[in-house]
């Protein structure tokens, strides 16, 4: 406040002057008795009462106020010496950085999602391809939750079922994405290419026994595309959440499900590196764990859908059916921590490795 602005430079001015005496009364209080010497010959007796090694309560304050006295004095001299050399922000300084840190947008309140307006689900249009697909899909899931509930095994039917609905569903949304804006598109082409690893690696657990040869190149070309596709989804999103955040609309909401779903991703990666890296790493996970391939398949599964419900979320959200805080936060739960319970949940009841196989190693190492 600029009134106080002259006392402050008053007392900044007295700084130094009190910073001596604090300090010379404090040292004064301390060792003032050992300056005074006793008169020649004097008795030193010990007062009547004393026990040996006590203090009596005058002179245990006269240390505290000595204490006091000389830690303020040189606690004082270290804030004008930091704040002189810059360590330590003034009130000015402090101020001004404040003003400079970007503000942070909690509620999403900057993004201009008011202005999108709101209608009801009678509002969209389901008569098209995309609704088709999304009711083939929902009924799909519905029967591979009740398979996954029975702990019954994922069969070939189902594996081709599966990639009828995803595969030509991927294509279509791949030729409609352009109609998109860019942040929108950068999704939707990601979340293609996530479909396609997602199918490669069904497809793989499903015929490794039977086509050795043809399970591994597939699931060598869905791990290229899978890579490309995470490289452009999270340097895109990672460089916008930093651009969001100088501009003060960064949404601090976003980061655990982005962290979260690049903390999956990753395992994908991590997996791949392993089985390029011992050829026999795999045959050995499969031989401890024999239902490890049938925990990977529901899993594809699982991904498959809620990728594409990520997506149909995401258009309700630009259609103005379901906007906001309420449809981000039922894309982070709903696709990214909701599916990871299920799976480990289901690892439970199977022979397989949810996580404990990426810490065995095959027979390169043994």
């Amino acid at each position: 406040n600029a009134r106080w602005l002259p006392l402050a430079r008053v007392l900044r001015g007295l700084r130094l002057p009190l910073v001596l005496v604090c300090a010379v009364a404090g040292l004064h209080t301390l060792f003032g008795a050992a300056f005074v010497s006793a008169p020649p010959g004097a008795p030193h007796e010990k007062p009547r009462g004393a026990s040996t090694g006590s203090t009596s309560p005058g002179r245990i304050s006269d240390v505290a106020v000595g204490l006091l006295s000389v830690a303020s004095g040189l606690g004082a001299a270290g804030a004008r010496q930091a704040s002189a050399s810059g360590r330590w922000p003034s009130g000015e300084q402090d101020a001004t950085r404040r003003r400079a840190l970007p503000p942070v947008d909690w509620s999403g309140g900057r993004t201009g999602w008011e202005a999108i307006e709101q209608k009801s689900v009678a509002d969209m249009d389901f008569l098209n391809i995309h609704g088709l697909f999304s009711a083939i899909a929902c009924a799909l899931f519905f029967f591979q939750c009740v398979r996954i509930a029975s702990h019954e095994a994922p069969g070939i039917a189902e594996v081709w079922a599966t990639t009828a609905v995803y595969l030509p569903w991927s294509v279509l949304c791949w030729r409609d994405t352009a109609q998109l804006e860019e942040h929108y598109r950068v999704t939707f082409y990601a979340s293609c290419g996530w479909a396609v690893m997602s199918l490669a690696s069904l497809h793989s657990v499903s015929y490794q026994d039977t086509f050795p040869e043809l399970a591994l190149a597939l699931l060598v070309g869905g791990n290229v595309i899978f890579a490309a596709a995470c490289a452009y989804f999270y340097s895109y999103h990672w460089r916008r959440m930093w651009r969001h955040f100088q501009q003060g609309r960064f949404r601090p909401l976003w980061i655990p499900g982005l962290v979260g779903l690049m903390s999956l991703h990753s395992l994908t990666i991590f997996d791949f590196a392993k089985r390029m890296d011992d050829d026999g790493w795999w045959k050995t996970v499969c031989l401890i764990y024999p239902d490890e391939w049938w925990w990977v398949a529901d899993v594809r599964i699982i991904e498959l859908f809620v990728t594409a419900a990520a997506l149909v979320l995401i258009i309700l959200h630009i259609q103005g059916v379901f906007t906001g805080m309420k449809n981000a936060a039922a894309v982070v739960f709903g696709t990214i921590f909701l599916p990871l319970v299920i799976m480990a949940v289901e690892s439970s009841w199977l022979k397989a490795s949810a996580w404990q196989h990426y810490f065995m190693v095959g027979p390169k190492y043994w």
